[in-house]
């Protein structure tokens, strides 16, 4: 797949439609792109929210430490997201960010972002969406890990993955990349990698998943969307149609 075609350029027309100038300015701020080896940070919790980031190739996360040193997983980062914008007004960052693959990142001054948006208020709403939409993903697995069980969180994580990865055709048919170990999946979903294992295997032998060392296959799209209780619209990028102009 050609990073190009999975920059933050298809990212934000997934919002809302974008003009030339508009794309012009978001090359302006993917203008040095920088390889960052899989483990590296973008920022850490504490850090001065001074760069964005869009990333496009390669898979992120963000974490939150408590105080006693345990880690919490709050995002999955795809080619073609945005990272920061949802900490952008903030005095520190809350979160750390690290990079789950090897990858390809843009890094930009949030200036940058402030004087884009100044010229451009069609990309100011787009960016404002692109927040909006890792917000709602979040908020959407937040509910489903506090309201099911181990095999709801598990089908409804691969579907979530799932269909993001169709948007920036990074998929083939029902199967497609998950570069999570075990200990990512655990800290994400509040289960114990011993559970999570048990449970792939229970979703195995029930024809809905199977799950390769660093990969997924759906089984039964219709059988998973049930037992997750997911609703593909939720998930959804487009704009409210008022905003649209």
């Amino acid at each position: 797949m050609d990073t190009q075609e999975c920059c933050i350029k298809r990212s934000l027309c997934q919002h809302i439609e974008l003009g030339e100038e508009d794309l012009l300015l978001l090359e302006e701020l993917e203008h040095a792109p920088k390889e960052f080896e899989r483990r590296s940070q973008l920022w850490k919790a504490g850090d001065v929210p001074e760069m964005l980031y869009t990333l496009q190739r390669g898979w992120a996360y963000s974490f939150h430490c408590s105080k006693g040193g345990s880690r919490q997983v709050l995002e999955i980062f795809l080619p073609g997201d945005l990272i920061g914008i949802r900490e952008v007004t903030f005095n520190t960052h809350y979160t750390g960010v690290e990079m789950l693959t090897d990858g390809v990142v843009c890094p930009f001054p949030v200036q940058s972002l402030r004087r884009a948006c100044q010229r451009s208020s069609t990309l100011g709403l787009a960016m404002h969406a692109s927040a909006s939409h890792q917000q709602a993903v979040i908020t959407e697995r937040l509910v489903n890990v506090l309201s099911h069980d181990a095999k709801s969180r598990i089908a409804h994580f691969a579907l979530e993955i799932y269909y993001r990865l169709e948007r920036i055709h990074a998929t083939d048919g029902g199967s497609f990349t998950l570069p999570l170990t075990q200990r990512l999946f655990s800290l994400m979903l509040g289960l114990t990698e011993v559970h999570v294992s048990r449970t792939l295997t229970d979703l195995a032998e029930e024809g809905l998943i199977h799950k390769r060392r660093n990969a997924i296959r759906i089984l039964d799209f219709e059988r998973l969307s049930v037992l997750a209780g997911f609703v593909p619209e939720h998930c959804s990028e487009a704009i409210n149609p008022l905003l649209r102009g």
